[in-house]
């Protein structure tokens, strides 16, 4: 009879054991995933703030366009929305940090709106005074008017007149045979 409460006893403390065994698993699981969100959001994060930053050395470019400026500014703020998305569950250096940069992409979006705005405003005077054929291209006049010359002076240096005669490629080729190797 003293074999019975012995072996209540050992499988009472292997269900303990099993019980422990997964409690520590599921605390394991659950520190892993937020673990990975973390660092998901983070790189999310980092990628967000390389592209802020890229985009603000584009505006301050006064030649840059406005136009795509914006779309990058649009992604830029999709990342970090998606920096934000799982809340409290981000560390709260992340989360300050994601907010204080997606406030400063919506003053440069805001920023880039106004610059596109003037550029529809000034396009649609140009179209008005009947100058139109600048304003499309993105170019000023002056530039046009290079680009205009340089296409003309490649126009004339691709004539006929002026490629090599028979005679120079023909000696070109036959010095070229003799040091031609099979292998």
């Amino acid at each position: 009879m003293s074999r019975k409460p012995r072996q209540g006893a050992r499988s009472g403390h292997g269900l303990r054991t099993r019980l422990i065994l997964a409690g520590l698993a599921l605390i394991a699981a659950l520190v892993g995933t937020w673990g990975l969100i973390n660092v998901k959001a983070i790189a999310t994060y980092n990628e967000a703030t390389r592209m802020l930053s890229t985009n603000v050395r584009q505006a301050q470019n006064p030649q840059a366009d406005p136009a795509s400026i914006k779309a990058l500014q649009e992604q830029a703020e999709r990342l970090f929305a998606q920096v934000e998305r799982p809340g409290p569950l981000i560390l709260p250096q992340t989360r300050q940090a994601a907010q204080a940069n997606r406030a400063a992409n919506a003053a440069l979006t805001s920023r880039t709106e106004r610059l596109l705005k003037k550029q529809k405003a000034k396009q649609g005077q140009n179209g008005q005074n009947g100058s139109g054929k600048g304003s499309s291209s993105g170019l000023t006049k002056q530039q046009e008017a290079e680009v205009e010359d340089l296409l003309r002076r490649n126009q004339q240096q691709s004539e006929p007149s002026a490629s090599p005669t028979p005679t120079e490629t023909g000696n070109d080729n036959i010095g070229q045979k003799k040091n031609v190797k099979p292998w």
